[in-house]
C-alpha cells in the first residue's frame, strides 16, 4: 500500500511538471499519455513506455511533455534492465533533447542529459578508448590447474607472449627429440654386437 501511494504521488508530481498550452482535450491527452508512459516505466515495460514516450514526442513536440519524452526515450535506451537497450539510440535521443533548446530555458534535465549523453558516447567507443571506469573489467581464464586473472588492456600483449613461448617450447621439444635420436644412434654404435 505504501509503495502504491509513492507511485501515485510520483505520477502526480511528474504530471504537474507540464504547463498547459493547448486545448483542454489536448492537455488531458498529454497528461494521460505522460501518466501511462510513467506507469509502464515503473512496471519495467520498456517497450510500452518507449512507445508512449515516442507518441508524446511525435504528437506534441512543442510541449513540455513532448520535449521531456525525448529525455525519457534516451534513458530507456540506456537502462541495462531493458533487454532492448541501445547506447546508439540513447546518444541520438540525448543529442536531440539537448538540441531542442539552445537558450537553456525550455528543458529541465540538461545536467542529467549531458551526463547521460557522455555515458552513451563512451559506451559507443571501442572498449580500450573509453574512460577507465567504463572499460571492461578483468577477465578470468581458468586452466586445468591454474587460474590467471588478466586485465582487459593486457590481454592482447599476453596472447602474443603466450604464442611466442609456445613456439619456443615446440622448438626445444624438437631439439630434445633430435638429441635423443642422436644419443640412441650413438648407443647402438658403441654397443658390441654378439
Amino acid at each position: 500500500m505504501k509503495r502504491l501511494s509513492l507511485v501515485l504521488l510520483a505520477l502526480a508530481l511528474s504530471s504537474c511538471a507540464h504547463l498547459p498550452g493547448g486545448t483542454r482535450g489536448e492537455d488531458r491527452t498529454r497528461t494521460e499519455l505522460w501518466n501511462e508512459a510513467h506507469l509502464a516505466l515503473y512496471a519495467q515495460d520498456f517497450a510500452r513506455a518507449g512507445s508512449v514516450f515516442t507518441s508524446l514526442a511525435t504528437r506534441f513536440p512543442d510541449t513540455e511533455e513532448g520535449r521531456e519524452a525525448v529525455f525519457y526515450i534516451g534513458t530507456l535506451h540506456l537502462d541495462p534492465r531493458n533487454r532492448g537497450w541501445d547506447s546508439d539510440h540513447a546518444e541520438t535521443a540525448f543529442r536531440q533533447y539537448l538540441g531542442q533548446d539552445t537558450l537553456g530555458t525550455l528543458i529541465h534535465r540538461r545536467p542529467e542529459a549531458t551526463t547521460l549523453l557522455e555515458v552513451a558516447v563512451q559506451l559507443n567507443m571501442p572498449p580500450e578508448e573509453r574512460v577507465t571506469g567504463l572499460q571492461p573489467g578483468t577477465r578470468i581464464i581458468e586452466g586445468p590447474t591454474t587460474r590467471v586473472v588478466v586485465p582487459a588492456g593486457q590481454q592482447r600483449e599476453l596472447t602474443e607472449e603466450i604464442e611466442r613461448l609456445r613456439r619456443q617450447v615446440a622448438e626445444r621439444d624438437d631439439q630434445i627429440r633430435r638429441q635423443r635420436e642422436e644419443l640412441e644412434r650413438i648407443r647402438r654404435t658403441l654397443t658390441p654386437r654378439p
